[in-house]
């Protein structure tokens, strides 16, 4: 490969990178982050706990362990940002605990705090939890989106909604209650053209209810713009630290899902044998060649949404 690759200098880098790193994080090993909720013998109703602890200063996210005590297994152990997480959880005695992390250090785990979830048939305090798809889903499929969630053990039915927004005007596609099944899917004919589309579910009894979870999905299937170079031009002599510069133009479509660059480096105009292939964010990227000659490059964008711009004109560019 042409590109400079330099073991002993990436291996001395990475080692700069995380001794700078670790003296730009904070040393939070002494802290100790202090759990609020739920407190020590807490009796909790329904199928949700929301966990909550005071922040410290230093930490970037937070280890949150619970503990099943009939069975002593780990039903959680999640890195999450913020100082509160809501989870799922079935009926039982549980403890849990909670620490702060950053790049170099952590804190020790709180003491562990005892709770008991109990089964409940009133709804109105507790969650449905949609499991896929994720949410702010970008996708350019609109064919079969199964909309999924956990079942609620009070729950005799379901009601889904889903909503179509396209330049800030909302209109309700489906409502559909007494659903038993814990899925419903979408088909082409709700997903009819590309717009924000938003899914709600919730569960019902005889005599109580939650209130809706809800979720989006973003139908994109428009190709983003066909990239255009801006250096270094055709035919350009440069030396052997190339820096490629190009643009994207504007996103005019409806839903405009974040856009990535990817660069490729062949030795033939054809580009037969492709030398570098970089996926990047930016509009611009700098590499080293260690072997002057001629090169040839091009550039092509991809969306979130799996959509592909056609490629770039083809460029040679010669490193002397």
């Amino acid at each position: 490969m042409r590109r400079v690759i330099n073991i002993l200098f990436v291996l001395v880098s990475l080692l700069l990178y995380v001794a700078c790193d670790d003296v730009l994080e904070d040393d939070i090993t002494d802290d100790l982050v202090n759990p609020i909720l739920p407190n020590d013998d807490a009796n909790l109703e329904g199928n949700a706990v929301q966990f909550v602890w005071d922040a410290i200063a230093g930490a970037e996210e937070y280890r949150i362990q619970v503990i099943e005590n009939e069975s002593q297994r780990r039903v959680l152990d999640s890195l999450v940002s913020g100082d509160n997480f809501t989870y799922a959880l079935n009926p039982g005695s549980y403890d849990w605990r909670v620490r702060g992390e950053n790049f170099a250090y952590v804190t020790a785990f709180s003491f562990p705090l005892s709770f008991t979830l109990n089964s409940s048939n009133d709804l109105s305090n507790q969650i449905v939890f949609q499991t896929s798809p994720s949410d702010n889903l970008f996708t350019n499929t609109n064919s079969q989106i199964i909309l999924t969630w956990d079942r609620l053990l009070a729950a005799t039915s379901y009601t889904v909604v889903v909503e179509k927004t396209i330049q800030g005007n909302t209109s309700t596609e489906i409502q559909t209650s007494d659903l038993t099944d814990t899925s419903f899917t979408l088909t082409t004919t709700t997903l009819s053209e590309d717009a924000v589309y938003t899914w709600k579910v919730k569960a019902s009894n005889d005599t109580s209810e939650t209130a809706f979870s809800t979720r989006t999905i973003r139908l994109d299937t428009q190709d983003p713009n066909q990239p255009t170079q801006t250096a270094p031009t055709n035919d350009e002599r440069v030396t052997t630290t190339v820096t490629f510069t190009w643009t994207l133009g504007s996103d005019t479509g409806e839903v405009q899902s974040p856009v990535t660059s990817i660069l490729e480096i062949a030795s033939d105009e054809g580009f037969s044998t492709i030398l570098e292939t970089i996926e990047t964010d930016q509009a611009s990227l700098e590499i080293d060649f260690t072997d002057t000659g001629d090169y040839f490059w091009r550039i092509r964008a991809r969306d979130q949404a799996n959509n592909e711009s056609p490629v770039s004109e083809i460029r040679k560019f010669t490193v002397e």
